[in-house]
């Protein structure tokens, strides 16, 4: 209810549209999530609501033309990112996407003193691509 009537007062207000569609998220109202991220997606989303954006996207309708495209937008994006440095969203943008490069930033990431390495990325990537998107979007 606070983010409908934040909404109505200031409909343009990206933060309050993202946290909406991440609320949305975690209450299983995924097709409610996109069509925020869809209306954000026609402003300007940051890398990691890209990210959420394609995995709903496969969440909703499987891996399609769609979704592999979404995932090779937001590889793109982290890619030409100057401010950004290799993180676990970045690793699973380009897995997702079926990158080349993926085992590679994969590595490195793996090489760097990164204090932010989540070791479960790891086994994470080992799931089917299926058992990954329905782990972060039960």
């Amino acid at each position: 209810m606070v983010y409908k009537e934040g909404l109505e007062h200031y409909p343009n207000h990206s933060e309050l549209l993202s946290s909406r569609a991440q609320l949305l998220i975690s209450l299983g109202r995924y097709e409610e999530a996109k069509l925020d991220l869809d209306d954000l997606y026609s402003r300007e989303l940051n890398n990691e609501e890209m990210l959420l954006r394609c995995m709903l996207i496969e969440r909703l309708d499987g891996v399609t033309g769609e979704a592999r495209a979404c995932y090779g937008e937001t590889e793109s994006a982290y890619d030409n990112d100057t401010n950004n440095q290799l993180d676990a969203n970045y690793i699973l943008a380009a897995h997702l996407a079926e990158s080349p490069q993926s085992d590679s930033l994969l590595l490195k990431w793996q090489a760097s003193d990164d204090p932010m390495k989540n070791p479960m990325l790891e086994e994470m990537l080992e799931l089917e691509r299926g058992s990954l998107i329905q782990q972060l979007l039960p």
